[in-house]
């Protein structure tokens, strides 16, 4: 009877513990990866930080996440790179023309 009200105290202690951390990071990594694929690189970004303060202790999807968080700053310095060379050349374009015209 003791036995058996242990095992049972202990079944229920299993149901009732908390989920694990590395897995809800890696849920969460999942999700930030699947933003990123789509080009939400901001919600991507929002989810890793996210994923940071909520389980400090998923050390490992934490990692995977900071390569993520790079890939992501990376694509972002890219567009801005893009966007900074084209409005330099509608610049120097729009001057030609005005030297034309005058």
């Amino acid at each position: 009877a003791k036995g058996t009200i242990i095992l049972f105290l202990l079944s229920l202690a299993a149901c009732t513990s908390k989920p694990d951390p590395e897995e809800q990071g890696a849920l969460m990594l999942r999700e930030a990866r699947s933003l990123y694929a789509s080009g939400q690189l901001s919600a991507a970004r929002d989810t890793i930080l996210s994923l940071r303060q909520r389980f400090p202790m998923a050390i490992e999807a934490r990692k995977s996440a900071i390569l993520l968080l790079d890939s992501i700053e990376l694509q972002d310095a890219a567009g801005d790179t893009l966007k900074e060379e084209f409005f330099r050349r509608k610049l120097a374009f729009d001057l030609e023309e005005l030297s034309i015209k005058n």
